[in-house]
Order: C-alpha cells, then sequence, then structure tokens
C-alpha cells in the first residue's frame, strides 16, 4: 500500500566508493530522499504504520549518530517526526558526499554500505519548531540484524554482507512497490 502524500518530491543520489566505505558502488541502488513525504504535524504512530505495511520493521525512534557508519547486512529507512537537520551522505572527506537538509515529514532510504551521518541539528523549521531531530529507524521485514560499520580497517567481510544484502528486493519504504516510484 503505497503513502497518499501527493506531493512527495524524490531525489536520488548515487555515490561512489570513498576509502574503506562501499556507498552505491557495489550495487547502484540509489540513496532517496523523500521530501514531504508525512503530513505536517507528524504522526509518528501512522507513519510506523505506513513503513510496516510497505514490509518494514519500525525499530527505534532517536537522532543520527553525529559518526560516519552504516550499514552491510540491511537497508534503512528513517522518517523524520520533529526538528530538521543537515545529514552528510557519503563519508567524511569524500569529495562526492551529498549535504542534504531533512525536515519533519521527509523520510530517506539508505542502502546497506552508504555511510551518513548527522552534521547539525538545525532545530525545527515552521511545524514541530524547536523540538530536537528525531526519526524512526526502520529495516526490512525479514532482513538480517543490521551492523554499524566505520569504513576502518578490520571491517572484513563487508563487501560481500553489502553485496548480498543489495540482491534482496524490498518495498519502497514510503511509497510502497517499486523503490523510488520506479516502474
Amino acid at each position: 500500500m503505497a503513502n497518499a502524500r501527493c506531493n512527495i518530491t524524490i531525489e536520488k543520489y548515487q555515490i561512489p566508493r570513498y576509502a574503506h566505505v562501499p556507498n552505491t558502488s557495489l550495487h547502484g541502488i540509489p540513496v532517496i530522499h523523500y521530501k514531504y513525504a508525512f503530513p505536517k504535524p507528524t504522526d509518528a504512530d501512522k507513519i510506523e504504520d505506513v513503513l510496516r505495511i510497505n514490509s518494514w520493521t519500525p525499530s527505534w525512534r532517536y537522532t543520527m549518530y553525529t559518526d560516519s557508519h552504516f550499514h552491510s547486512t540491511t537497508h534503512e529507512a528513517l522518517a523524520v517526526i520533529s526538528g530538521a537537520a543537515k545529514i552528510l551522505i557519503g563519508g567524511d572527506d569524500n569529495p562526492d558526499a551529498v549535504t542534504i537538509t531533512a525536515n519533519t515529514g521527509d523520510a530517506m532510504f539508505m542502502p546497506a554500505g552508504v555511510a551518513h551521518r548527522l552534521l547539525k541539528d538545525i532545530g525545527g523549521r515552521g511545524w514541530g519548531a524547536g523540538e530536537g531531530f528525531t526519526m524512526i529507524g526502520a529495516y526490512p521485514v525479514g532482513g538480517e540484524e543490521w551492523d554499524m560499520c566505520y569504513g576502518r580497517g578490520g571491517e572484513e567481510g563487508i563487501e560481500e554482507k553489502v553485496k548480498k544484502t543489495a540482491g534482496l528486493e524490498v518495498e519502497d519504504p514510503v511509497l510502497g512497490g517499486d523503490l523510488g516510484g520506479e516502474d
């Protein structure tokens, strides 16, 4: 079942490998930023219902870590339920990294292997002004437990795990169906 919102803006990013961070180079699955994915003011329970309907398991409500990290064993869906933030995608010092602004009601799809981190909590803008940056984190139903990788030496087997994970089909966490609304 798709999210009923009709004014969602979708931005996709391919980010090449940098140092020990695979990013999208192993699988070509883009990072997806869904602007205006959910109505404001947000209702976290309703967002979690949409994620569940689209075969994702909501697992936590929190902010984003300030250290660049990625997951090799699963993809991740993130939905902003309060505040706004600048997020770095692709890893520190990566000349091809992307910085996005995520606002209340936005969502993101982070494929396995893509580094991401909170650059700056910029507080509320519009709805939820003054609230800290908080998201719902979700993972595909039936997927492996998520791991934490930092793109440092000693993280053996990362590429194989990312390739294995990328080969699994997942529903679009926001729209349902194929990722990013592709046919």
